[in-house]
């Protein structure tokens, strides 16, 4: 039986970032690869995307009938949560890769702020008024892409937006019956600058993840090592 996968992007990136990825997975079956909502321009935008909206605008791509692996990058752990907690028949199991992995009641903010060990805590710029973030660019390479290439740098760059601010707000509500059913994995990226390898380690022991990939590399893997980052998910899904 052919695998399913759903693929979720991290802040201030979209869909665009699976692109070795995703035709890499497909190999082994269905890919997904949503842009979610915020990845636009305009007045007060940000103030309308919510985590709730997200899980609405991924929700339909989900189906019992064929249980997803899903793929989480970086702040967008707290959406897959969100799902398996909505949908616990329709996931399979969830990779969280260098992502969010919080406790009941857990806000993505909250995390980030206690991760001492982050190169881009202070390059990131919060407009409160305007209910979106954004990472200041003198940070792109150190903090995000210290292992990519000139020309995997230069289109992110290029490609890189503002991020609403309101499901990092949220609180993430995760119940045994339904959360804890599902089959939690993690990919630690051990140069991580971004969600640093402490904190990676911490959110892992919590949750007791039995499941985990170290890849050495930085907070972009899936542009660095798209090879080591699909056997890595390929290992976990089978495990």
């Amino acid at each position: 039986m052919q695998s399913r996968y759903l693929l979720l992007h991290g802040s201030w990136h979209g869909a665009w970032c699976w692109f070795k990825v995703a035709p890499r997975l497909e190999q082994y079956g269905d890919v997904i690869v949503p842009d979610l909502p915020g990845r636009a321009s305009g007045l007060n935008w940000a103030l309308t995307v919510t985590l709730g909206r997200m899980v609405r605008a991924v929700a339909p791509v989900l189906s019992a009938s064929a249980p997803t692996t899903i793929v989480a990058h970086s702040r967008y752990g707290v959406l897959a949560t969100a799902l398996a907690e909505a949908f616990p028949a329709a996931v399979a199991r969830v990779v969280y890769l260098a992502s969010f992995l919080l406790a009941d009641n857990g806000r993505a903010v909250d995390a980030f702020a206690e991760d001492k060990d982050s190169f881009i805590r202070p390059f990131v710029r919060v407009s409160r008024l305007g209910g979106w973030d954004a990472l200041a660019p003198e940070a792109y390479v150190e903090g995000l892409y210290a292992d990519c290439s000139p020309d995997d740098v230069r289109l992110a760059s290029s490609l890189l937006c503002r991020e609403p601010s309101l499901p990092a707000l949220a609180r993430v509500h995760t119940t045994e019956a339904r959360f804890g059913r599902v089959p939690k994995a993690y990919v630690r990226l051990a140069h991580d600058r971004a969600v640093s390898p402490q904190l990676q380690d911490r959110m892992i022991d919590a949750a007791r993840v039995e499941r985990v990939e170290t890849l050495q590399a930085s907070h972009s893997a899936y542009f660095s090592q798209p090879d080591e980052l699909v056997a890595a998910i390929r290992k976990l899904e089978a495990a």
